[in-house]
C-alpha cells in the first residue's frame, strides 16, 4: 500500500526543482575547479590569503544562501516523497534516492566538514604571515572541492535521469 502524497504530476515539478539547486551549486562547484582553483595555484602565500578571505567572504550572501539551503531542503524533501509513497521500486524512486545520497554525502557534508573548517582557519591567517603550511591547505581546499564538485554533477544527471523516467 502507497500512500500517495502528491499528484503524480507534481512529482517531476518537484524532481525538476531538485534539479534546478543542485545543478546551480554543480555549476557554481565545477566552474571553480575548472578556473578559480587553477588561478590560485599561481598566488603567493599573501595573496592567496587576501584571495580566499575575499571570496569566503563575498559567497556569505542572500542568494548563496537561499540556493544553497535549497540544495539540501529540496532533494531531502523530493527523497522523502519516494520514502513516504513507497515509490522506491519506480523507475525513478531509486535515481531520486540515489542522487540525494551522493549529493548530501559528497557535496554537502564535504562542505560542512571539511571546507567550513577550513574556511575558518583561512579566515584568522595574516596576508602578511601565511602558515607555513598553507600550499598544504590549498592543495587539500582543491582536492575536496573537486570531490565536491564531481558529486554535484553527477546528481544532478542523476535527478535529470529520475525526470526522464517519470516522463516514459
Amino acid at each position: 500500500m502507497t500512500l500517495n502524497i502528491l499528484s503524480e504530476g507534481f512529482v517531476p515539478l518537484l524532481l525538476a526543482a531538485s534539479a534546478f539547486f543542485v545543478g546551480i551549486l554543480a555549476g557554481l562547484f565545477f566552474a571553480y575547479s575548472v578556473s578559480v582553483v587553477l588561478a590560485l595555484k599561481t598566488f603567493s602565500a599573501s595573496a592567496y590569503t587576501i584571495v580566499m578571505q575575499s571570496i569566503n567572504n563575498a559567497i556569505l550572501n542572500v542568494a548563496f544562501g537561499v540556493v544553497f539551503i535549497g540544495s539540501i531542503a529540496v532533494p531531502t524533501v523530493s527523497a522523502s516523497v519516494v520514502l513516504l509513497q513507497g515509490d522506491w521500486t519506480s523507475q525513478y524512486g531509486p535515481l531520486v534516492l540515489l542522487g540525494t545520497a551522493i549529493y548530501l554525502t559528497g557535496t554537502i557534508a564535504v562542505t560542512m566538514n571539511i571546507h567550513l573548517p577550513m574556511n575558518e582557519s583561512i579566515a584568522t591567517w595574516s596576508p602578511a604571515s601565511p602558515p607555513d603550511d598553507w600550499t598544504t591547505v590549498r592543495t587539500r581546499w582543491a582536492r575536496w572541492n573537486h570531490v565536491r564538485a564531481i558529486a554535484a554533477v553527477i546528481s544532478f544527471v542523476i535527478y535529470l535521469s529520475a525526470i526522464v523516467s517519470t516522463l516514459s
